[in-house]
């Protein structure tokens, strides 16, 4: 089911009603929930939930056996045995066939010809997010940073949880879990709060990325005929497209679940306005960034401690490879992932310098200066990230580089209206929780931007049109 449907504006009144009809009855409360967020997650393909069920049950249940014991060795075996049962499910559907044809494209190479015709295999939805959720779960109960569940239902409940089930936040059980734990309760104020973010979700998404998606698709489909001009374009579009698309996504995600008095990570916050590649992380995709931090590159950075900045750097290149590999299986994200890599290590030995050049010249410049270069990068390493290979990526790069055929991009220049407004509202609201966050502002102006976004909303083309979030496919 997708948040931008009219099943879903039928769905969640239904599930908001019966929730908090039982609002002093934490079991009915937390049943609810569970079927609900199986209907939502099952609506796409029955079979999805019996691979959530499994998972989850699976992690619980080993969990409690590593909780369980004293005994070192046997914690660490159940451990090894945990991560290969959920790493192994992950490989499997999202990494099988492209491991496979990539040994037959090496062997090719030595003239070893092996005819390799791949399975149908379906890419279940939200598997990398919920594996992640577990992985880290399942290690925070080994190292003993957080006691293993002893509640199956309530545990099942929080990794099926429906508004961030599919394309996140990637949740801790330590954050999460214990709010299924307790009495909830949900204020006015915090209702309106939830409406208002995921009016600025809906936002987002329906009026911002799926408009700008219609001339992206054009672009990249049809780079062989359009001049560089029009592929630089695409390129920008893009960038603020996935921009929107998926914090649009987490936007609605938070704000849904604020109705029902749970509280989620911040996952984004302003990233086009970083003045660095290790800014941008910090602010794009917060939680998966925190999960990778905390569980790859953290410990491999403390095993590599003796090497000293390049012990740094390997763990930074190791972490944003496997970053690349965990957005999807195609060598494009594997080079987006190296790239960052790259320009991570290059800020490592550079942040002495860039502190003396920040001093140098005025700040003012110097920052701004600073978010067009790392604003930049993004919209360069965005085109890799759209590309559906390395040789779509490279012919992109060779229009870019055609400068004989320049020319104004035959776009609609109101498409470019959207994405200004947006960059201009979340610019002036920067050190608020999301764009829309108005409610200190005089009740006339309030709701004059609500009814304007409610209005450009239901005029859209894009409501309904079953159009997925990007992420989805992660």
């Amino acid at each position: 089911m997708l948040f931008t449907t009219f099943t879903f504006f039928i769905f969640l009144p239904i599930v908001l009603g019966l929730y908090w009809l039982f609002r002093k009855n934490l079991v009915l409360q937390n049943l609810i929930i569970l079927i609900s967020s199986y209907v939502f997650y099952c609506w796409w393909n029955y079979w999805f939930g019996v691979l959530l069920l499994f998972s989850s049950s699976f992690c619980f249940l080993i969990t409690r056996l590593i909780g369980k014991t004293n005994h070192e060795k046997k914690r660490y075996y159940l451990l090894l045995f945990g991560l290969a049962v959920h790493i192994g499910i992950l490989c499997y559907f999202k990494y099988f066939v492209f491991f496979v044809q990539s040994i037959l494209t090496l062997l090719s190479f030595s003239h070893i010809n092996i005819a390799f015709n791949p399975p149908n295999i379906v890419l279940p939805l939200a598997i990398s997010f919920f594996t992640f959720h577990l992985i880290g779960y399942m290690v925070d109960v080994y190292q003993k940073k957080y006691s293993y569940s002893d509640k199956y239902f309530e545990f099942i409940t929080h990794v099926a949880f429906f508004p961030q089930l599919v394309a996140g936040p990637i949740e801790r059980a330590s954050h999460l879990l214990p709010q299924f734990l307790k009495e909830r309760t949900v204020s006015a104020p915090l209702f309106r709060d939830g409406l208002r973010q995921m009016l600025w979700g809906f936002f987002k998404k329906i009026v911002v990325a799926d408009t700008i998606a219609l001339p992206v698709n054009y672009i990249f489909l049809n780079y062989e005929n359009l001049d560089a001009v029009t592929i630089a374009t695409g390129a920008l579009l893009f960038s603020i497209q996935i921009y929107c698309d998926f914090s649009g996504y987490s936007d609605i995600a938070i704000g849904c679940a604020k109705l029902m008095g749970f509280e989620l990570f911040k996952n984004f916050n302003y990233p086009f306005f970083a003045q660095s590649a290790t800014e941008f992380w910090r602010r794009w995709h917060i939680s998966f960034t925190t999960w990778m931090n905390d569980y790859i590159f953290t410990p491999l950075a403390f095993s590599k401690r003796d090497w000293g900045v390049w012990g740094l750097m390997f763990a930074t290149l190791i972490s944003f490879i496997l970053s690349g590999l965990w957005h999807g299986a195609n060598w494009t994200f594997v080079l987006w992932g190296l790239l960052y890599g790259i320009a991570f290590a290059y800020e490592i030995n550079t942040k002495k310098i860039r502190k003396r050049w920040a001093k140098t010249y005025h700040p003012d410049y110097y920052a701004a200066f600073s978010r067009l270069a790392t604003f930049s990068f993004w919209v360069f390493t965005s085109m890799l990230f759209r590309s559906e290979s390395l040789t779509h990526f490279w012919g992109l790069l060779n229009g870019l580089a055609d400068f004989s055929n320049l020319k104004i991009p035959d776009i609609e220049p109101t498409i470019f209206l959207w994405p200004l407004l947006l960059i201009t509202v979340e610019w002036y609201q920067r050190n608020k929780e999301y764009g829309l966050a108005i409610q200190d502002l005089p009740y006339y102006i309030r709701w004059t931007a609500y009814a304007a976004i409610i209005v450009a909303i239901f005029s859209s083309d894009n409501l309904n049109n079953q159009s997925q979030f990007i992420y989805f496919q992660f």
